[in-house]
């Protein structure tokens, strides 16, 4: 299959499709402004640019977001990190809940709308199933194997390839129209040598910065 631009857009009647990783997920919820290191501050500037786009796709049902079980835990894995390693980014408990709050809403159907009869799913997880699992295999010798190549990677990194695999062949999400988000290197070095997995981003990286994303798609 021909890859298509490095561009995002909607078309009349269709959705788009994100499959998100931990840190991108955690990086909406965190001040940059509380940051210290430069790096972590652009990763943060760069992901709620993304975040303000999908957002807005959201908002007018044009894009889902999937995330898996595991990730949505690293997320709030992520937050905690800061908060008790003391890294001053959460000042009081207060801020700390509040991000936690955040968090937990974007990824909650409430009650009042899951009454509806016609309901607007912005966020799905993806429970780590068999099919999953097994799938996952097929990643691991790459990552072993040329592991001085693309960086270490994780197994939650690998079901996170195997989960795109199995949107596409199980719930029969267009490839083209799914986009897999990361903001971890090695993931998104590894992910971008396979042809048949979709598209894969990475915000911070200086072509994938949603001001060229997203902009005359």
């Amino acid at each position: 299959m021909a890859r298509q631009p490095r561009k995002i857009s909607v078309k009349e009647g269709e959705k788009v499709y994100y499959l998100v990783d931990a840190n991108f997920l955690a990086n909406r919820h965190i001040n940059e402004t509380k940051v210290s290191a430069a790096n972590e501050q652009h990763q943060i500037k760069c992901a709620k640019a993304w975040w303000k786009e999908i957002k807005t796709q959201l908002r007018n049902d044009q894009a889902r977001v999937y995330i898996l079980d595991l990730c949505i835990a690293e997320a709030f894995k992520v937050l905690a990190r800061k908060y008790y390693n003391n890294e001053a980014i959460f000042a009081n408990p207060g801020s700390y809940s509040h991000a936690k709050n955040a968090l937990a809403k974007d990824l909650t159907l409430s009650a009042r709308e899951a009454k509806k009869s016609i309901r607007s799913i912005k966020y799905h997880d993806i429970q780590t199933n068999r099919d999953i699992i097994i799938s996952v295999d097929r990643f691991f010798e790459k990552s072993c194997k040329e592991r001085k190549k693309y960086g270490a990677t994780s197994i939650v990194d690998l079901l996170i390839l195997a989960t795109a695999k199995y949107l596409v062949d199980f719930y029969g999400l267009p490839e083209d129209r799914l986009f897999i988000v990361t903001q971890d290197n090695a993931l998104y070095k590894l992910a971008k040598s396979y042809a048949d997995l979709p598209m894969v981003f990475n915000p911070a990286e200086p072509r994938d910065a949603a001001d060229k994303v997203f902009r005359n798609a």
